[in-house]
Order: C-alpha cells, then structure tokens, then sequence
C-alpha cells in the first residue's frame, strides 16, 4: 500500500480548505500541516487503560474503580469518575473526584496502582456524581428501562382483566338447553 508523506497530506487539505473556505478567510495564513502520531509517547497514558482500573485507599484497600474520565475542550483530565460500592457493578454508585485527588505509583509487579486519599465510609458517604451528557449507551438503555416499565405496567393490566373475566365467568350461571 502506498503511504502518502505528510507534506503531500498538508497539501491535499491545504488545497481542499482553500476550495471550501469564502475568500476573505482566504487572506490568513495557513494552518500548519497536522503531524501523525504513530507511537505512543512516553510519559502519556491511554484512556481506556483507566477504565475499570482498582483504585486503593492510602493503605491498600481496593474502594472503588474507575469508571469515567471528564475533560474539558483543552483536553485535560479535570474529573475521575469512581464507581464504589455494589457488586460487579450492580448496586454501583458513581462518585466523582478531582483528577488531582489521584496519586499514582508503580506496584510490586511494576503496573500502575491507583491511590486516593479516601475510605471506602467516604467514598459511600459522598454526594452521587450525575453525568449531563448520556452516550448512545446510556440513552437507549434509558429507552429500555422505560419500556420494560411500561410492558410490565401493560402486563399488569392485562393479567387483571383476564382474572375479572374469569371471576365473572364462574359467577354466571349455567344455562341447560
């Protein structure tokens, strides 16, 4: 396969917003030619590696995993979202904390260990954290929460009317020809 060089990259797009752009926009210099990434840079550290990630207490207790990052337009990290509590995630209560809040150091086997300065009586005794913004996850889940509530509420209904009609059934009486 033929891999484009990043000069010609620049230039396509260069050519392309040049086409696309109203001429007074036109008379700014161009923006400099996007730099592909191809490893990962020492020092960073990947998103999804977090996720469900242990986080401990200062003395090594397990309280809670990580379930969310928020960050803002600059691409900093501001929140952690923690999931405490529960069972396999059943029961689960997210509580959000500040990314600075979070110490990390290398374990025994060198992976990275996860610490913040809290129990797991704090962790259960602070304020849930609310999401504003739902993936399309979260949102069809709501849909389908509100659906099986309204099948089960139908359900319900029916299963009524069924026994009114037995109950007036047995109470008719019989009639012989």
């Amino acid at each position: 396969m033929i891999r484009p060089s990043n000069k010609w990259i620049g230039a396509v797009a260069l050519a392309a917003t040049s086409f696309a752009m109203p001429a007074a926009a036109q008379t700014s210099a161009p923006a400099a030619p996007v730099q592909f990434v191809i490893e990962q840079p020492a020092g960073e550290w990947l998103a999804h590696v977090f996720y469900g990630s242990p986080v401990q207490s200062p003395t090594g207790e397990v309280i809670g995993d990580i379930n969310d990052l928020a960050f803002n337009k600059s691409g900093q990290i501001n929140t952690v979202v923690l999931g405490v509590g529960g069972i396999l995630g059943v029961g689960e209560k997210n509580v959000a904390v500040p990314y600075n809040a979070l110490t990390f150091k290398d374990g025994p086997d060198g992976a990275r260990v996860i610490v913040v300065s809290l129990t797991k009586a704090d962790l259960a005794a602070a304020p849930a954290f609310k999401a504003t913004e739902k993936t399309t996850y979260d949102a069809m889940k709501d849909k389908a929460v509100d659906l099986s509530r309204k099948a089960a509420e139908k359900a319900g209904q029916l299963k009524d009317q069924a026994l009114k009609k037995v109950e007036d059934m047995k109470a008719e009486p019989t009639k012989k020809p």
